[in-house]
């Protein structure tokens, strides 16, 4: 088994289904933390199509993936884990915006992987933890501001541990991890449920493909930069190569869902 990186590079949108409520289509969230996560069944049905576009054999396919829709029923070679969110992008005041993760994002996939540093904990919901080369502070303010909220910034060897590693054994200078920022827990899971973006958007009439006027709605899509991970167990010679992108959730041909996948460097 092993844990691969889901690095986003434009929004994306991976819902279950329309809701009653602010937004006609949410991003599927855990029930206990409300985060956003990938449905393992989504990133399967991702791969196994990546796989086809890239020219692979049917029996191939069949073999790592699983029974076609319509076939007799037989479990693939591979199975696939729900992608866990591990850092999510905010805006802030100064230096354009925070990869912001939490002592429980960082916990979780500490668990899964050797090696890992020491966890920052900032002491309260007041604080946020920066790398010694980041600077969220308002100039010539003490206030860091990220958001509608602000923080007293502190500055962490840990945080700078934690982007050494990602870096060095999964995304490389591919992700912006020297904006990583550790905040409590509360103020990760209140990021995590208003700081989401949302875009309204028009319906197309299939008959004249022209904008519906009358028929807006809202989506939920997770920012590009943030990064969830997985656990992948089975064969893996159908899966993209580290540092390869493929499309996952809806709205493809508006150009979302560009992920890039990145598998633990040896």
């Amino acid at each position: 088994m092993t844990v691969r990186l889901l690095q986003v590079l434009t929004p994306l949108h991976l819902g279950e289904g329309t809701q009653i409520g602010a937004v006609d289509l949410p991003v599927a969230r855990e029930r206990h933390t409300d985060w956003p996560f990938v449905l393992g069944a989504s990133l399967k049905g991702a791969l196994r199509a990546q796989a086809r576009r890239d020219g692979r054999r049917d029996e191939d396919i069949r073999r790592v993936f699983g029974a076609d829709p319509g076939e007799a029923l037989f479990r693939g070679a591979t199975s696939f884990g729900d992608g866990v969110l591990l850092i999510f992008p905010a805006r802030s005041f100064t230096s354009t915006f925070a990869l912001l993760a939490s002592p429980l994002t960082l916990g979780r996939f500490a668990r899964q992987v050797s090696g890992a540093p020491e966890i920052p904990m900032p002491s309260s919901a007041e604080r946020v933890l920066v790398g010694n080369g980041f600077d969220l502070k308002v100039p010539g303010k003490e206030l860091a501001v990220v958001e509608d909220l602000c923080f007293i910034q502190e500055n962490s060897d840990h945080v700078d541990a934690w982007a050494d590693f990602l870096r060095e054994g999964w995304v490389g200078d591919e992700a912006p991890l020297d904006h990583l920022a550790v905040v409590h827990d509360d103020v990760f899971a209140h990021a995590a449920r208003a700081w989401i973006p949302v875009r309204t958007r028009n319906a197309i009439d299939a008959a004249t493909g022209v904008v519906d006027e009358h028929k807006l709605f809202s989506v939920e899509y997770v920012a590009p930069e943030a990064l969830f991970w997985t656990l992948v167990d089975g064969e893996d010679a159908l899966l993209p190569l580290s540092g390869d992108t493929f499309v996952l959730g809806g709205h493809n041909s508006a150009g979302l869902g560009r992920v890039t996948l990145w598998k633990e460097r040896s």
